[in-house]
């Protein structure tokens, strides 16, 4: 609270340029709207493809909407994102939904879960087509948004996540005894599934913890891999899987705009901005995809010796870890959410995704 206390002068602000710009006669009045980053403008899921996604919604509408972006945490950090955009610090944010599982119970449990029979199933453009078919199936997920104030319009998807060591790790005994880094809910207990022991590493102290030895590997994405440096330190990649790895079962990064910014954007215009972020949502799937295929021939390319869990290895996993498509389900249905019929349904989508039948 105090952190957002700091920022309220310039939330009004930002409040303040998003007034109408009076229109003439029989025009729809212009929104100047604020786009709220707590990371560097350069990041690919909350800056790059946001100011993307802004230039397309400022064609469209013919200016009618415009949106300022404010990166690097300016007027809200990552932690704070919900609260400031109901108290209309912006307009608009970005964050990782799996943050905020007291108030978005759905979204934030499937977006921090990976299940590794499930998610090895899954790669990020399959999980943006399921996660777009859950929205128009399972009206519950975006009126949690609408109950606290706020609308989701896009949804970006991560890639698999990875383990980055110090030393050769070929197999999952070799996980056994390692200090790792890692975090959300459920990362650490397939890590200590494994054998090994999960840490607690803030993000910026992880390239010295690996140099240091405080930690003998991290788990991250592959992308934050290359961006973070820490090929540096660790020269040795290991997936959660026989391929790319374990996917969560939900999309954790979205764009969420204030339903106060909301309603003052004509009905023509929303009917455009939700069409052109439906598109935005599905091309980051196959976006994503390719930088985190991408990120992992770099890592090789530097000399990183790349491997994969075997398939054997990651049933192996799967059975001592917990089940946590399971728990993710009884989690939803204990916050009176529809837990059962949504991860039947989920289930289903995987099926029609691996028959070629979800487009």
């Amino acid at each position: 609270m105090r952190s957002l206390r700091r920022h309220v002068v310039t939330g009004l602000a930002a409040a303040a340029a998003s007034i109408a710009v009076l229109a003439g006669p029989g025009e729809a009045a212009a929104q100047n709207l604020v786009y709220a980053n707590s990371l560097a403008r350069t990041h690919v899921q909350f800056g790059v493809m946001a100011d993307e996604w802004i230039a397309k919604i400022q064609r469209a509408t013919n200016n009618r909407v415009r949106i300022r972006h404010v990166p690097g945490g300016a007027l809200l950090r990552l932690e704070n994102m919900i609260e400031g955009l109901r108290g209309g610090v912006a307009d608009i944010g970005v964050t990782n939904v799996s943050n905020f599982a007291g108030q978005l119970p759905i979204t934030a449990t499937l977006a921090g879960t990976a299940d590794l029979r499930i998610g090895n199933q899954v790669d990020a453009v399959g999980l943006a087509r399921i996660h777009l078919k859950l929205l128009e199936e399972f009206p519950q997920i975006t009126q949690e948004y609408r109950d606290i104030g706020l609308l989701p319009l896009v949804w970006i998807p991560t890639f698999t996540f990875a383990v980055i060591a110090r030393d050769p790790i070929a197999r999952l005994d070799d996980l056994r005894g390692r200090k790792i880094r890692a975090f959300g809910p459920n990362l650490p207990r397939i890590l200590s599934a494994a054998g090994a022991t999960p840490l607690s590493v803030a993000v910026g102290e992880v390239y010295t913890s690996l140099q240091t030895g405080v930690i003998d590997a991290a788990l991250t994405d592959p992308p934050n891999m290359v961006t973070s440096r820490w090929y540096e330190q660790a020269r040795n990649v290991i997936t959660t899987g026989p391929r790319f790895g374990a996917q969560t079962l939900g999309v954790g990064v979205a764009y969420i705009i204030n339903l106060n910014s909301w309603n003052r954007i004509s009905a023509e215009d929303q009917r455009t901005i939700q069409a052109l972020s439906r598109e935005v949502t599905l091309s980051a799937g196959q976006r994503m995809q390719e930088t985190g295929e991408a990120a992992l021939r770099e890592l090789a390319e530097k000399g990183v010796t790349i491997r994969h869990l075997s398939a054997a290895d990651t049933e192996e996993l799967a059975g001592r870890a917990p089940d946590f498509a399971r728990l993710a389900e009884e989690r939803m249905n204990e916050l009176g959410r529809p837990g059962t019929a949504i991860m039947a349904r989920y289930r289903e989508l995987v099926a029609e995704l691996a028959a070629g039948r979800l487009r």
